[in-house]
């Protein structure tokens, strides 16, 4: 079943969080496959790591990298 964009913008937020909860900074295309089986896309998966970006809840590395602050 196909999810809405409300729906995929919430749980690739919540993926990312989990993933950065481990202190581990990693890139969206690590995300991308852990996220294959909840069908999220990578605009989804990038604008809801550009949105903790602006929260300051994370930052991008030199890398491009995706951390927790």
């Amino acid at each position: 079943m196909k999810l809405s964009f409300v729906e995929q913008a919430e749980q690739a937020r919540n993926l990312l969080l989990t993933e950065l909860q481990h202190q581990v900074p990693i890139s969206l295309q690590e995300l991308e496959l852990k996220s294959v089986d909840n069908q999220l896309s990578h605009r989804s998966l990038k604008e809801a790591a550009w949105r903790l970006v602006e929260e300051g809840k994370a930052q991008f590395n030199s890398t491009w990298d995706l951390e927790i602050l």
